[in-house]
């Protein structure tokens, strides 16, 4: 019975796991929830995740939010080094392979089932089309499954650095306000937990807001806006919401195009669960396929919220499963 590990690690939580490889997807046996930044890097997590843990572990595929090179990558928006080789020997493990997590996120699409997604857009879906995956949470990431004879393939991405295309009169002032304090405005810096609260702060100004109280924690800020917005409790936070919601529309809609989504655009990541009212309403994809010329190939794409929020810990353990399969057919 052959071990994997599998990780998300992500600028404010990371979820480890381990799984059994002789099942489609693998099997969880244990997986455990941790604040990134309570640890000085993941080698220390890792350790005190197997702490109790007897036997090897076949392979590992670890998913982190960043740019993975040579199997390494520094992290976006911890100051974390993370390197394959250094957990392979550290841990024993023979096959470690890190990709970016939401690429990782991308591996267990294929195989995800109806009850862990919603349908915002039925489209009519082509089996021999590309798909790709548009994820906000703390940070915003893309990603293209380029389809390989019938087999969708992850391809990695960091898309959600790109300029923000501004198209209303107010995004268009966001932008001049952001890029007056920030010099340059990213797609990340509009469609993410802090993209939210620069929304926040556009549309408030200096007022007070009765969902967003002085003093609130920043990594508790986005949940609190959405909370307030979704219930309407302030009806600053409502314009906010659905101020992210077009501009989540649109660029989903630009990946879809720049990736002959036909296959389908799945929106992940852990503030769309989150929003799923405001995701329903007539904006997002108003927002998605407002797109001349090519609004009726917009209109033919599904378009799926992924509610699963572990799916890039899914994805990295079919990504391993996958790695150890190759490395034993190799040994053979």
């Amino acid at each position: 019975m052959a071990i994997l590990l599998a990780g998300d690690l992500g600028g404010t939580k990371t979820l480890l796991g381990l799984f059994e490889s002789a099942h489609s997807p693998p099997l969880r046996l244990k997986v455990s929830r941790f604040r990134t930044l309570d640890f000085d890097g993941l080698h220390a997590m890792i350790k005190d995740f197997l702490t109790g843990h007897r036997g090897s572990i076949e392979s590992a595929c670890l998913g982190v939010s960043g740019p993975v090179q040579h199997n390494a990558s520094n992290l976006t928006n911890i100051p974390w080094l993370v390197d394959a080789e250094d957990i392979s020997v550290s841990f024993s493990i023979p096959c470690v392979r890190l990709l970016n997590d939401v690429t990782a996120a991308a591996y267990a699409i294929p195989q995800l089932t109806e009850r862990q997604l919603e349908f915002l857009q039925t489209g009519h879906p082509d089996a021999k089309g590309n798909a790709a995956l548009i994820a906000s949470g703390t940070g915003l990431g893309e990603s293209i499954l380029q389809n390989l004879h019938g087999t969708l393939i992850p391809t990695p991405s960091e898309g959600g650095h790109a300029d923000f295309a501004a198209r209303t009169p107010d995004e268009q002032e966001l932008v001049k306000t952001l890029t007056l304090t920030n010099g340059r405005v990213s797609c990340e810096e509009i469609l993410s937990g802090q993209g939210l609260v620069h929304l926040h702060r556009f549309v408030h100004g200096s007022e007070d807001c009765v969902g967003l109280p002085v003093g609130v924690p920043r990594f508790e800020q986005p949940f609190r806006i959405t909370r307030a917005g979704i219930r309407k409790e302030c009806e600053g936070c409502t314009k906010t919401v659905n101020l992210f919601v077009e501009a989540l529309g649109s660029e989903a809609g630009n990946l879809g195009l720049r990736s002959m989504a036909t296959a389908g655009v799945y929106v992940g990541g852990g503030i769309p669960p989150q929003i799923l009212p405001a995701l329903r309403n007539p904006l997002f994809l108003q927002a998605f396929t407002s797109k001349f010329p090519m609004s009726n190939l917009l209109k033919k794409m599904p378009v799926a919220v992924i509610l699963d929020t572990d799916t890039p810990l899914i994805g990295a353990a079919i990504a391993a499963q996958e790695l150890n399969t190759r490395h034993s057919g190799h040994s053979a």
